[in-house]
């Protein structure tokens, strides 16, 4: 039995990016006689829809895939059992991925990179007590300067984290991908990509940001 199907309305220009979809998908996906419906179209467009609670993600990965020795240190002097020094960068990146998880490990970075964590304000709490301290310690100047001297050397080292702009953690992300080229492809269907994960199978995902997430995990 066919059901009549309820109309929409668009607007010139939705309907010719319609149309230049509708072109990208037939070549794409289907064979010299094959032809792709506009209601076709609209259902790629639905199955191909990531939330926007769920867009996050792929940032996540890609912030921890490219935090550097020094943001990972900080986040790791507030974890339980994952030591700050003694180990290279990968491992502590690995340790804390696993104390943490994605979620937790990409949301103390970014609060890092955003300048909100705590490590400067525990920084800067020394530096005014020394600074009240030499108005009471009027015939000790020089030792009262140099220790005010010391929390500034301490802010300067801190601020090596935050040195990477947006641009460098993009490139990194996109090295991720062409390091690992060969562990992904372009396929067909409603998920275009696919990842060879290291027990042998293969993983279809829908975006990039999803293959960088597989090869972040597993690679």
């Amino acid at each position: 039995m066919w059901l009549l199907m309820p109309e929409i309305t668009v607007t010139e220009s939705q309907r010719e990016r319609l149309e230049t979809i509708e072109g990208e998908l037939e070549s794409a996906f289907i064979d010299t006689y094959g032809h792709i419906r506009t209601t076709d179209v609209l259902q790629y467009l639905l199955d191909t829809y990531t939330p926007p609670e769920q867009q996050g993600s792929g940032v996540g990965h890609e912030r921890i895939a490219t935090a550097d020795f020094g943001a990972l240190q900080t986040v790791a002097s507030d974890v339980d059992g994952v030591p700050g020094s003694g180990i290279d960068t990968e491992t502590m990146r690995g340790e804390l991925l696993s104390a943490l998880g994605v979620e937790e490990f990409a949301v103390r970075l970014a609060e890092l990179e955003n300048g909100t964590n705590g490590d400067v304000s525990s920084a800067s709490g020394p530096s005014a007590a020394d600074a009240a301290e030499s108005t009471d310690g009027d015939d000790e100047p020089e030792t009262d300067t140099d220790a005010d001297d010391e929390p500034r050397n301490d802010t300067e080292s801190g601020s090596t984290p935050s040195t990477d702009g947006p641009g460098s953690v993009l490139s990194a992300a996109n090295q991720l991908l062409t390091d690992h080229e060969d562990k992904w492809r372009e396929g067909g269907g409603e998920e275009p990509y696919e990842v060879d994960l290291p027990d042998g199978t293969t993983e279809t995902v829908r975006t990039k940001d999803d293959v960088r997430g597989l090869l972040f995990k597993h690679y």
